[in-house]
């Protein structure tokens, strides 16, 4: 199966981590490649390559990732563009991972929206993110992402 990942929310104006952005996308793609999907990253210039990522493509034309993202049996991306961009642009659902933004708020009915717990949200669900301090913890593990990957295939393939 052919994956796309979007694994980086913006970077912040205080060069500080994005609180959005899980800290172990390297595991998760060990696991995918451990299956036999091919992966590939989607970002922009100057973000790092995930190790062990087939392909990885930055700043490609909006226009040109829309048959990327035809192309592909499914994405999982953090809580950024590439789920807005898949709506505005009517493309298929994939897996969102959240952990202080509350899902109910951000995110879209269709996808697969994976929150640890609502105990991690932040306070000021508008705020501006740079002042979030950043929380490894409050991201679900890989090991449940790839339970949402394995649903959302057996439901493809039914």
């Amino acid at each position: 199966m052919k994956i796309v990942i979007a694994p980086y929310a913006a970077r912040m104006p205080n060069e500080l981590p994005n609180p959005k952005n899980p800290p172990w996308w390297a595991e998760l793609v060990a696991l995918l490649n451990a299956e036999g999907h091919k992966v590939i990253q989607l970002g922009v210039k100057g973000e790092q390559r995930i190790e062990g990522v087939g392909q990885c493509i930055q700043n490609f034309p909006l226009d040109k990732l829309i048959n990327v993202i035809r192309d592909c049996d499914t994405w999982i991306s953090v809580d950024s563009w590439l789920p807005h961009f898949c709506a505005t642009m009517r493309l298929q659902s994939g897996i969102v991972i959240w952990a202080q933004s509350n899902p109910k708020i951000w995110g879209y009915k269709h996808n697969v929206n994976l929150l640890r717990d609502k105990a991690y949200l932040r306070e000021y669900q508008y705020a501006h993110w740079w002042d979030v301090p950043y929380n490894a913890d409050a991201f679900v593990s890989p090991a449940t992402v790839m339970d949402a990957l394995h649903g959302r295939l057996a439901i493809a393939t039914a």
